[in-house]
């Protein structure tokens, strides 16, 4: 058998696994609220995002794939040591995944992009160096995890802030629910609509213009609409807490959210599993180290099938640490959170930013408690989290480091 194709169908492999690993622990970001509001079962919410996650990274994913694959380390470094950048690439995936399937064992909410990010450039800084490194990108993603949690929060404070205004505090709750509830399913159909059609298309060659996708979103918007407050009018009101029952009718809304949540980061995190593969196959199918090639739906469908997998399988471990021990979580605030955070994922996604969808999330769900005081907030889980971000990066690193000696030792 040829050895390229060996190496192929190796990677393959390991990118798999990596996917895998990657839907596992991230799918707590997608899913976690809504178990915790109890708007889904873990088992409809591992289904759920499982779908969407592969919808995602089929029609919106490889844009942030091609930041991933050629965006961090300078290609023209290895033009004449075609082997060297694939061993590279296998022992970035390899590394950062044996470090999130760590982490998923113990229970922590890491970034798969920190892992990947890491894994690429430990491998980049041992066999090219500094010079090798375009530290202009890696500048440009660090800021991007910096800038997406606070914004993202920002956005889930100010949405929960005002449902909290003008429905919780109100002097009669379902009817204000009744009256700002279609227009939040609206907004989400229209966002959502917009983000899967404008040039989300592409991979299926049905890239529409903007002004087209705006019609179309405008048009899906105005049936959620109308949807929703069709299915607001028919609820019928219980002599029970009022309160309560805003929470119950919040629960559709926080299940599309949480579908638009998982379809986000189907689209910006299956980059962490298949862009350092997309850069071997397009070096194996040119014989050189050119990075034009488009990412092949093939190979996002075997993505997003592993972040599938993992999510289905291995995606409960991490979903308490992040649903319930940060702060209290109800339908509307799981709500304002996964809004917050796919809203921002997707729009980084569309950038081209591989942003940490674990760092959007938890600063969204930080944004929901802080519309309620600092009280609300579980300072120590906030900080066993910030320090497993932390590690992260270097721990990827250095399992890409290690595994990319052994590789250059056996086979270069």
């Amino acid at each position: 058998m040829d050895i390229y194709l060996i190496i192929l169908i190796l990677a393959i492999l390991i990118g798999f696994y990596s996917a895998v690993n990657i839907g596992a622990n991230d799918v707590a970001n997608a899913m976690a609220t809504s178990v915790a509001s109890g708007a889904l079962t873990i088992k409809k919410a591992v289904f759920v995002a499982a779908v969407c996650d592969i919808l995602g990274a089929v029609l919106v994913g490889s844009y942030v794939a091609n930041t991933i694959r050629k965006g961090l380390v300078d290609p023209l470094q290895f033009s004449d040591r075609h082997n060297l950048f694939i061993f590279g690439m296998l022992a970035a995936v390899l590394g950062s995944a044996l470090w999130v399937n760590l982490a998923t064992f113990f229970k922590l909410p890491v970034s798969t992009t920190h892992s990947i990010i890491g894994g690429v450039l430990g491998f980049g800084l041992v066999s090219v160096g500094f010079a090798g490194i375009k530290w202009k990108v890696v500048l440009y993603v660090i800021m991007s995890w910096v800038i997406s949690p606070v914004f993202g929060g920002v956005i889930a404070f100010i949405i929960f802030s005002i449902i909290k205004k003008s429905i919780l505090s109100s002097p009669e709750p379902i009817e204000q629910t009744k009256k700002i509830g279609p227009f939040l399913a609206g907004i989400v159909g229209f966002i959502l609509s917009l983000a899967i059609i404008f040039k989300g298309l592409k991979n299926l060659h049905l890239d529409l213009p903007f002004l087209e996708a705006l019609l179309i979103s405008l048009g899906v918007g105005m049936g959620s609409y109308f949807l929703g407050s069709f299915l607001l009018r028919r609820y019928k009101v219980r002599d029970m807490d009022p309160y309560y029952q805003v929470e119950k009718m919040a629960n559709p809304l926080q299940v599309l959210s949480a579908c638009y949540q998982a379809f986000s980061h189907g689209a910006n995190d299956v980059a962490n599993a298949i862009g350092p593969v997309a850069a071997i196959w397009a070096i194996i199918e040119t014989q050189q180290v050119e990075m034009s090639v488009s990412i092949p739906l093939w190979l996002l469908l075997v993505g997003g099938a592993g972040l599938a997998f993992g999510v289905y399988t291995w995606g409960h471990r991490v979903m308490e640490t992040v649903g319930k021990k940060i702060t209290a979580i109800t339908p509307t605030r799981g709500f304002s959170a996964e809004f917050g955070t796919a809203t921002t994922v997707l729009l980084c996604s569309r950038l081209g930013m591989p942003v940490s969808t674990t760092h959007v999330a938890i600063g969204n769900i930080i944004g929901v408690g802080l519309a309620r005081g600092i009280s609300a907030i579980n300072l120590d889980v906030i900080k066993r989290i910030f320090s497993a971000w932390i590690i992260s990066l270097p721990a990827a690193g250095l399992f890409s480091v290690a595994i990319y000696f052994i590789l250059t030792f056996l086979f270069a």
